[in-house]
Order: structure tokens, then C-alpha cells, then sequence
């Protein structure tokens, strides 16, 4: 991985074979960035993102290669890392969900704009981790 700063924003650029979820997670964790908002683009060849349910209040994850990204977006917080992808298949084909896993190929590029810490609460509702902005 490759990257710039410039104040408060990060241009990242995963190389090929690079995995972007957990190498997000540690580029946070290295340059303590404890709150802000993910953006990105760029193509895999295997990703892995999953579905929650509201009813059954579980996941389903889903894998499919060499798609390419049209959107990674997300948030960071003290706790966890939350991305959702949207990707396209070889016939067009567009799916969307959690990014779980995703193995670049040739690239993926990332912007973080970072800003002071933010933490989740367990949300009564749904039983997710969702951001406390009081």
C-alpha cells in the first residue's frame, strides 16, 4: 500500500494482492484515526461481503471474483471500521452490501477524511453497534 496526506484527508492506493478491509483497519489503527469517512473505487479479484437481516438479525455473506468496485464508502470509529461496497460483474451485474474481505486487483483507491473520535452504543432496535453522535 501506498499513500499521501494532506492535513486531516488520506489518499491511499492498494497494490494487487493486498487485502483492503484489514489493511483499513491497521492504517487507522497506525496513524490513529479514531473517527472519520471512507471512500473509494477500484477492482478485485475475490471479494466477500454479506447481508443483514432484519427479521433473522444475522448475516449472509456472499463471494464473487474479479468485479469491479464502483463504490466503497464507510465510516471509522474507535470501535470498528463500517464499510458497505457496491461491485459489478463480468454481465453488468451490480451487488451491494457489508465489506467483509476484498483482494485488490490491480488496485484500490481510497480517501479517508478524518476527524476527532467517535464511538458506538449497541442500538436497542436492531442490535447493531451504531454510531452515538451525542
Amino acid at each position: 500500500m501506498t499513500y499521501k496526506q494532506s492535513n486531516s484527508s488520506y489518499l491511499i492506493r492498494f497494490l494487487p494482492n493486498e487485502e483492503v478491509a484489514t489493511g483499513l483497519q491497521q492504517f487507522c489503527t497506525d496513524h490513529n484515526i479514531t473517527g472519520g469517512f471512507i471512500s473509494g473505487l477500484g477492482a478485485a479479484k475475490e471479494i466477500e461481503f454479506s447481508h443483514f437481516s432484519m427479521i433473522a438479525k444475522q448475516y449472509t455473506t456472499f463471494t464473487k471474483h474479479e468485479v469491479e468496485i464502483t463504490n466503497i464508502t464507510g465510516n471509522i470509529s474507535v470501535e470498528k471500521l463500517h464499510l458497505h461496497v457496491t461491485i459489478g460483474d463480468n454481465t453488468g451485474q451490480a451487488f451491494a452490501g457489508h465489506l467483509m474481505r476484498c483482494i485488490a486487483d490491480p488496485t484500490v483507491e481510497i480517501m479517508i477524511t478524518s476527524f476527532p473520535a467517535t464511538h458506538r452504543t449497541l442500538d436497542d432496535y436492531s442490535g447493531l453497534q451504531l454510531l452515538d453522535l451525542k
